[in-house]
């Protein structure tokens, strides 16, 4: 093995990690293995080995020891996932703030406040970073501890947040308004549930209004890629407390006015707060929509408690002319001008599937753009 070329050695390796269609991702028991084959395989896989790094409670302590005896090893490190960052006695800040090139971190912070990461939200090498298990309650952040957050992160582009147990989430608007506040060159924002059994709202309506109104400057500048799990056990709610909300925020004119390229939410989310009618179909229309738009991925419920099952014609309710106006997105190409793909994945009860397929057979005539419809 010694004898052949460094040229031949890298390709062997480089098609030894290439992911095969039945594997999601870097197998490391094959570069240890590839590792032990000679000294000179072992000098060349160990970027790789060490390119990514998940760190638990298990492998801490020797992953520790190794990077303490072999900081050389440091530069190699890109992306790391820190399970349970809770649960570390000695705060892996001191790990992860000595890697020189960290691009990537993905944080598992349940049930632990988000002041704690300070110093990881400080690091300019980082561009993407998830947090995983948030709850609302970790964002609250008193008035003792707005000092911490008097910084600025001009580096972070992609930020991925999954929330749990938010319970009210009008207790999340405050603390999450200080926390977006420290990033200022956003191009991608995901906002999702983990998906754990909950009792409480996890993400609805409200906390997506919250987020917008949150995240105003990220969506005014450098916004480019917004996307929203709603995922409300409750189904819609609209709470009193966001009336107040309006006084300050009109959420609506910062995603219309932002230059959105691609979107993925639920219509339910795009409704006002404090919508007293049942009539939804004046909320749905283009107008709250950016422009810019090059993907729309949206997601519709047909709301049953506006329908009549022993109505005669279910054509002029107005369910189906929420329909309509959804459908008549695909139509709007003087609207928008860039958009490529629209996605919508819609949900109606068996006794509206008739009209729906009606409206979508009608609608269908005015589509200018690839359409993706999915009934469930």
């Amino acid at each position: 093995m010694e004898r052949l070329s460094e040229e031949l050695l890298d390709h062997i390796v480089s098609e030894v990690i290439k992911p095969l269609p039945n594997r999601h991702g870097l197998l490391y028991d094959d570069l240890l293995n590839l590792s032990m084959v000679s000294r000179k395989f072992c000098r060349i896989v160990e970027p790789h080995i060490y390119h990514s790094l998940v760190v638990s409670v298990s492998n801490k302590n020797k992953l520790s020891r190794i990077l303490d005896d072999r900081p050389e090893l440091l530069r190699y490190i890109r992306a790391v996932f820190v399970m349970r960052y809770h649960g570390f006695a000695n705060k892996p800040e001191n790990f992860v703030m000595r890697v020189p090139n960290l691009e990537k971190l993905d944080l598992d912070i349940t049930r632990f406040p988000v002041s704690e990461i300070v110093p990881l939200l400080k690091l300019r090498t980082v561009k993407s970073l998830r947090l995983s298990g948030v709850a609302v309650a970790g964002f609250p952040i008193s008035q003792r501890h707005r000092a911490y957050w008097e910084f600025d992160n001009d580096t972070l582009a992609c930020l991925d947040i999954s929330l749990t147990s938010p319970g009210h989430p009008w207790e999340l608007l405050d603390g999450l308004k200080v926390f977006a506040a420290v990033f200022r060159s956003l191009t991608r924002l995901q906002i999702h549930t983990n998906y754990e059994k909950i009792r409480y709202h996890a993400l609805n309506g409200s906390v997506f209004r919250y987020t917008v109104c949150a995240f105003k400057h990220a969506f005014q500048a450098t916004l480019r890629d917004f996307s929203f799990e709603n995922h409300d056990t409750n189904g819609p709610y609209l709470y009193e407390e966001e009336e107040a909300m309006g006084e300050y925020c009109d959420f609506s004119a910062i995603l219309r006015d932002s230059q959105l390229e691609k979107l993925k939410i639920d219509t339910i989310c795009l409704h006002k707060p404090g919508q007293k009618t049942k009539l939804r179909s004046l909320e749905l229309g283009p107008s709250c929509l950016p422009s810019s738009l090059r993907i729309l991925y949206m997601r519709h419920d047909v709301a049953t408690g506006n329908l009549n099952p022993i109505e005669k014609n279910l054509m002029h309710a107005d369910e189906a002319q929420c329909l309509s106006q959804l459908m008549n997105l695909a139509a709007r190409r003087s609207r928008f001008t860039s958009l490529q793909q629209l996605t919508l994945v819609i949900s109606v009860p068996r006794f509206f599937e008739e009209v729906a397929s009606r409206v979508v057979k009608v609608q269908a005539r005015r589509v200018k753009v690839p359409l993706d419809l999915m009934f469930m």
